[in-house]
């Protein structure tokens, strides 16, 4: 069973999070109409505006099914990925942990990023960065599924979004089951990564790192401590294959959102690894499932889209 407990936190944290959005939206776009377009009735026009956009039939049409799917399929994934640990018991750490040693010159990957891990503000700004994922996610989702045209680009992101959850967050999870670097020593497998773990706390007497105390909720509902368990599951990383999506879901949509959700990739890549959530392989794959889930998705509507599906 997923910890709602947890689901409650995330969704106060979202909901905290798209009303502080809201707010400066509108008083930005009020503002806009008064200052700079010198409107007569700029409260007029906004209120107008906004009704003219949640008014929009088409609108709401893929409004409803495409959030209906997703919250269908974030829920489902959320009992999917506490079942991994149960169903495939960790076995590729070790592995995992030595092909990151061979690809990085025989030196795991935060040692080349320890200026970042001994910097407990550095570590503050990354844990901050890597937690606001989840709005980046959730806005991301909410913009393809309220879009008024049912384009190929819609599709092409939901269908990517939904495949890589299942194939990667789940299959390949099973195939590959492993804790990641902040479970290793607690496992039994060694201390490699007790130096990582160890700077990371004490950043946390300065700053304080979420990551630590949610590393501790999930393993105290590993080891059947507490009820209830999101999962642990470190490969393939779903936040690295998550931004990458996002990055190229912004870069046809907007260069200039292209580049800053790329930029916002590379950061939840390294922050996946200075947090000692994934080994750097676990990133590395991600990237390359998410631009194989999105060019395959992108040449089946190619071929096989509805005559209604605009391009």
């Amino acid at each position: 069973m997923p910890d709602f407990s947890v689901l409650e936190d995330y969704a106060q944290y979202l909901l905290f999070a798209f009303w502080i959005g809201g707010c400066a939206f509108a008083l930005g776009s009020f503002f806009h109409l008064a200052l700079i377009k010198r409107d007569r009735e700029p409260l007029g026009t906004f209120l107008r505006s906004m009704a003219s956009f949640f008014g929009n039939a088409k609108r709401n049409a893929n409004s409803l099914n495409g959030l209906a799917a997703s919250i269908a399929l974030i829920s489902a994934f959320g009992v999917l990925k506490g079942a991994v640990a149960i169903l495939s018991p960790f076995a590729w750490d070790h592995a995992l942990a030595q092909a990151d040693r061979a690809l990085h010159f025989g030196r795991a990957p935060h040692e080349w990023l320890w200026f970042i891990v001994q910097s407990p503000l550095a570590v503050r700004l990354f844990n901050l960065a890597y937690n606001s994922w989840f709005v980046v996610l959730i806005a991301s989702v909410f913009i393809a599924c309220i879009t008024r045209n049912d384009t190929k680009l819609r599709h092409q992101f939901l269908m990517s979004f939904m495949l890589v959850w299942i194939l990667a967050g789940f299959f390949l999870a099973m195939g590959l089951s492993s804790a990641g670097p902040c479970f290793y020593e607690r496992l039994g497998l060694g201390s490699d990564y007790h130096f990582l773990m160890q700077a990371l706390t004490a950043a946390n007497r300065s700053y304080p790192i979420w990551a630590l105390s949610t590393q501790d909720i999930l393993w105290s509902g590993y080891i059947g401590a507490t009820p209830g368990s999101l999962g642990i599951s470190a490969f393939p990383s779903m936040h690295v294959a998550m931004a990458v999506l996002f990055a190229l879901y912004a870069t046809r949509r907007s260069r200039l959102a292209g580049l800053l959700m790329w930029t916002f990739a590379a950061i939840i890549m390294v922050g996946s690894v200075v947090l000692g959530w994934h080994y750097a392989v676990d990133g590395y794959a991600s990237v390359l499932i998410s631009i194989a889930i999105w060019k395959a998705c992108g040449l089946f509507l190619a071929r096989f889209a509805p005559d209604g599906v605009a391009a």
